[in-house]
């Protein structure tokens, strides 16, 4: 089959790469201008800081011996453990979606429009007409919605509910500094700190920048309040990051805002397939049933992928 992915993140990828082994032809169409998702990693000045996931950790068995193989390929490193491991990217985490996707046919800076019924399969609008006999869409489960509800297909009273997932938003705040400062044990602090702060790292003594660069991680509820205002938003994290760390010497500050950051509650399957096409959602806040955490994480994002992949494989045997 000819599969269409909406999305290069981590489930998109995952699913990529397992169906593409299965000798399915797979293209991943992705909006922004790189692969990841929020295995996001920003360049500032001769440094870097990553912006979206801080570290994964591992829990199943596939993702336990996925993570050796990235290991001996200098694409992941433990962070630390405390009490289990923290893995991030050697080099940022961006560069693991980078990793994954080698081998992969992806069309960056494409975003997908409308998506219809075409002749027993799947076509999706967006600078030009795409065919597939089967789509999966990646993007955050309101986004997908809204990609659906304005699409001309036959959406059944179970298919509108994905519109009723909510998702919170989140402002990470990029704070390079002239001089270095000790943030936690390890370049983390993620408690007892100013209402409104979620967490704090310093990307130089994680390892991955030259600079010391801050990412200063906003809860979903303060993100939300100021959501329209970035200008002052980034001042508000530079105060509240001084209330917590002391006088900083800034030398360049940005903002980053994710809209579908973290969902408020998760869909419990690792997939959900529309149901009068071949069309899968899938991506991070598709929590398997028994999953241990309950929350969204690059692991279940993980999952889902190849949770979505094993669906379609069999969906294509039979």
């Amino acid at each position: 089959m000819k599969i269409g992915i909406i999305g290069g993140g981590m489930s998109g990828l995952i699913a990529a790469r397992d169906l593409q082994s299965a000798g399915h032809t797979v293209e991943i169409i992705e909006k922004s201008r790189s692969v990841g998702g929020r295995l996001a990693t920003r360049r500032m000045n001769d440094g870097q800081a990553d912006h979206g996931a801080v570290y994964f950790t591992v829990r199943s068995d596939e993702l336990k011996q996925e993570v050796k193989e990235w290991q001996a390929a200098g694409v992941v490193k433990e962070w630390f453990a405390d009490p289990y491991p923290r893995y991030v990217g050697s080099n940022g985490m961006n560069k693991i979606g980078k990793y994954l996707a080698e081998g992969l046919d992806v069309r960056l800076n494409e975003k997908i429009e409308t998506i219809a019924a075409k002749e027993g399969g799947i076509m999706l609008t967006g600078s030009e007409q795409l065919h597939y006999d089967a789509v999966i869409i990646t993007a955050p489960i309101p986004q997908a919605a809204a990609l659906l509800e304005g699409s001309p297909l036959n959406l059944t009273q179970e298919d509108q509910k994905l519109k009723e997932y909510i998702f919170e938003p989140a402002f990470v705040g990029l704070i390079e500094l002239n001089e270095n400062i000790q943030v936690g044990e390890y370049g983390l602090l993620d408690q007892d700190l100013p209402e409104g702060i979620l967490k704090i790292v310093n990307n130089g003594e994680k390892g991955i920048s030259n600079n010391p660069i801050l990412s200063i991680y906003m809860t979903g509820e303060w993100s939300e309040k100021w959501f329209d205002r970035e200008e002052a938003a980034m001042e508000e994290v530079v105060r509240l990051s001084v209330e917590q760390l002391g006088d900083l010497s800034i030398a360049s500050k940005q903002l980053k805002r994710w809209r579908y950051a973290q969902a408020k509650q998760v869909f419990n399957a690792p997939y959900y397939q529309l149901e009068q096409h071949p069309v899968w959602l899938c991506g991070d806040a598709f929590l398997d049933p028994d999953d241990p955490s309950g929350h969204t994480r690059v692991e279940s994002a993980y999952i889902s992928g190849k949770k979505v992949a094993e669906q379609i494989i069999r969906f294509a045997q039979s």
